[in-house]
């Protein structure tokens, strides 16, 4: 099944973001979700060799794994800088680094947020400074995509409707099987 992002025009602006920066990732259950979304695709980018740069980095969640951080929005900048790595502030599809100056260059969760008329650029651009490319969409696993639509379509602020979208959409697999593991059940 092809699940695919609802786009708002107010992500294309560093404003919604600025705005958004500081509660995004803030509150239960948007760490919870991430933690388990997120420990494939660290295990992933730990093993990534050579020069490697997050585009549309945010709040830095995994600069971790990456040289440089990229983004658009200067608050989400603001709180990547805590990582102690370098970020830039730059669009995605006006790169200011050199042809292939890094070995890796990959996005997470980012490309939803980017125009649907752009996407195309700013993977050409990923392309462009990097030997390899990679986009990473951690929740078009679940229901988010449909779910965002809904709620977009009955006009709930954006910053309640991201919250009421992660806490119906996790899939209860994952907190039985993240339980199991720090032994809280026993699997028979």
């Amino acid at each position: 099944m092809k699940a695919e992002y609802p786009w708002l025009a107010e992500y294309d602006k560093p404003d919604c973001w600025n705005n958004f920066s500081p509660i995004y990732f803030q509150t239960f259950p948007f760490p919870f979700g991430l933690y388990l979304n997120d420990n494939k695709l660290r295990r992933f980018l730990k093993n990534q060799k050579g020069k490697i740069v997050d585009l549309g980095c945010g709040n830095g969640r995994f600069l971790v794994y990456a040289d440089v951080g990229v983004d658009f929005s200067k608050a989400m900048l603001k709180r990547a800088k805590r990582t102690g790595k370098p970020v830039v502030l730059a669009s995605l599809m006006h790169l200011p680094f050199r042809d292939k100056s890094f070995d890796t260059a990959f996005m997470v969760d980012t490309s939803g947020v980017i125009n649907p008329t752009k996407r195309r650029a700013a993977y050409s651009e990923a392309k462009r400074v990097a030997g390899t490319f990679y986009d990473f969409l951690a929740h078009d696993r679940t229901y988010i995509p449909f779910l965002l639509s809904i709620f977009q379509k009955i006009a709930l602020p954006i910053r309640l409707t991201a919250y009421l979208v992660l806490l119906l959409s996790f899939p209860i697999d994952r907190v039985r099987k993240l339980a199991i593991s720090h032994g809280h059940f026993t699997s028979s």
